[in-house]
């Protein structure tokens, strides 16, 4: 694997976080948590990630989680990332800035900021007060010494308490504050490197850092000192804020003119994590076998079609392509063995067609397909807490998507559903299983479903195009394909995979009788 970022306990909860903090965000069209773990876009995002700031993050962790742009948008994301690609000093200068804002503070600043509106806004007039009062205590010991000692022992205290009570409602705000401020620095530096400043994303930064250039006026009041590892100056740069409350008095006015400059400050740190999530993206394309930007159809005539060649799995080194193509109106069933990449098949599908949408790059040699509203239930699990069996679980994940289906119906859907209903009983499961995929395959929905149940391809042929996975069993082995090949499975490996872990051959061949018998009852019973 070429790159795989290690996140810190918190930083992914982090970033969703900042996500669900955005009010721009469409929560219609965005990924479940439920088809975010299916598809292991943690992982994905691992990948993917060689961001420099926290800002490129929280775009880069945005884009994946809501793909659904339009075809213009997936375009211009394409340019940008094609424009990065091809100038590798570019993206070192720009990697190099970025670097430099760091991101050592509690929470994303766009969580931060779009709390600022929760926190008290606050006056200058006390803290001015409080400051004056600090002037004339000083000035009042050259008069008289002693009144004077005691008035500035007596406005020392004021001071300290009134300081750090208003410190302690704004403790993180200041921090992002702190935040903002390198990164508009940054974002200065960045726009003193060489590059065409007819660039979309350029004019973007330049406009976002004009407006910026008040709100962070003064900065140095709030961003110096911070402590005594800051040497001497430092330290009594702090004890001068604390006395005279001059971080608090500019954080007052930098509170106030970021609340009336709220959508701009968004607007910049969307413009500067823009830049830092392209060129991540068009790293993570130069790591990548074969890659394509989507082909979509405006016609409208594969709308609900999906057409791949050569289709891998980007976690997965040196992975088997497959191709596949739908046809309107029918669904995907994949039957096969244990382990013969079913699973992996449908998660490889569904990344093609939220990567696609998200930041242009497909792991496949070719893609032709709608935008879809993308959902799975795939790796689904009891939930304790609700009280939930497996089987609990299972049918309120599928709900979910059939209900899904009924409010969004004028865009097309594209679901994937892995060993449906499991958590019961054979009976009822193929009964259940086989009604359940039926009512997927309607009009404006494309299904991809992968069970062990043989039995559906024949109840499902009729709305169901059958492929599968097949393995070649030797004595001591099973060798896996990992082959797409059209048609039902014909082979099973479950026992064959107990005698070549180990098991006791008494074991195996007691699972081999009881197998055998059932295959002739079922036999009787047709």
């Amino acid at each position: 694997m070429s790159h795989m970022r290690s996140y810190a306990p918190g930083e992914l909860d982090r970033l969703k976080d900042a996500w669900l903090a955005d009010p721009d965000r469409n929560v219609d069209t965005a990924i479940y948590d439920q088809t975010w773990n299916d598809m292991n876009m943690d992982r994905i995002l691992a990948r993917i990630d060689t961001c420099m700031s926290l800002a490129g993050e929280e775009r880069l962790y945005a884009m994946l989680r809501e793909p659904f742009s339009d075809e213009d948008e997936i375009r211009r994301r394409d340019s940008l990332i094609r424009s990065f690609d091809s100038d590798d000093v570019l993206c070192d200068e720009y990697r190099k800035r970025l670097g430099e804002i760091g991101d050592n503070i509690k929470q994303p600043a766009s969580v931060t900021i779009a709390g600022l509106s929760e926190v008290r806004v606050s006056g200058n007039a006390g803290h001015v007060i409080c400051a004056l009062l600090g002037v004339v205590s000083i000035a009042l010991i050259f008069i008289s010494p002693t009144a004077g000692l005691l008035s500035f022992l007596a406005v020392l205290i004021l001071n300290i308490s009134t300081y750090f009570r208003r410190k302690e409602e704004i403790g993180e705000q200041l921090a992002c504050f702190v935040y903002l401020i390198k990164a508009y620095k940054a974002a200065r530096s960045m726009l003193k490197v060489k590059d065409d400043e007819e660039k979309t994303y350029r004019k973007r930064l330049r406009s976002s850092v004009e407006i910026l250039s008040k709100v962070t006026r003064g900065s140095f009041l709030v961003t110096g000192g911070r402590g005594l590892t800051g040497g001497i100056v430092n330290m009594v740069l702090d004890y001068l804020r604390i006395f005279f409350h001059l971080d608090l008095i500019r954080f007052n006015s930098m509170q106030r003119e970021v609340l009336a400059h709220k959508e701009d400050v968004s607007e910049f740190f969307r413009a500067l994590g823009d830049i830092d999530a392209f060129i991540a993206i068009a790293m993570y394309r130069r790591s990548l076998a074969a890659w394509c930007v989507p082909e979509y159809a405006s016609d409208g005539k594969g709308a609900v079609t999906m057409e791949v060649s050569g289709l891998y799995h980007p976690l997965i080194d040196d992975a088997v392509r497959s191709d596949i193509c739908t046809k309107p109106g029918k669904g995907v069933l994949i039957t096969g063995s244990n382990a013969s990449g079913k699973s992996t098949f449908l998660r490889a599908a569904g990344l093609a067609a939220i990567l696609g949408q998200s930041i242009a790059t497909i792991c496949a040699e070719s893609y032709r397909a709608g935008r879809f509203l993308i959902m799975s239930s795939m790796s689904v699990s009891d939930d304790i807490l609700e009280g939930d069996s497996y089987y609990m679980a299972e049918i309120k994940s599928v709900k979910k998507i059939l209900d899904r289906r009924k409010i969004l119906d004028n865009t097309p859907l594209l679901c994937f559903v892995d060993e449906v209903l499991k958590g019961t009983n054979t009976v009822e499961r193929i009964a259940a299983s086989s009604a359940i995929l039926k009512s997927l395959c309607t009009d404006g929905v494309i299904c991809y479903a992968a069970t062990h149940d043989i039995e559906l391809t024949g109840i499902l042929a009729e709305y169901y195009d059958n492929y599968h996975f097949e393995e070649k069993i030797t004595d001591n082995d099973v060798e896996f394909s990992y082959r797409l090949t059209e048609g039902p499975a014909t082979s099973k490996n479950a026992i064959k995979l107990l005698e070549i872990m180990g098991y006791d051959m008494d074991i195996v061949k007691d699972a081999r009788e009881m197998a055998e018998s059932d295959g002739k009852d079922e036999v009787k019973d047709r």
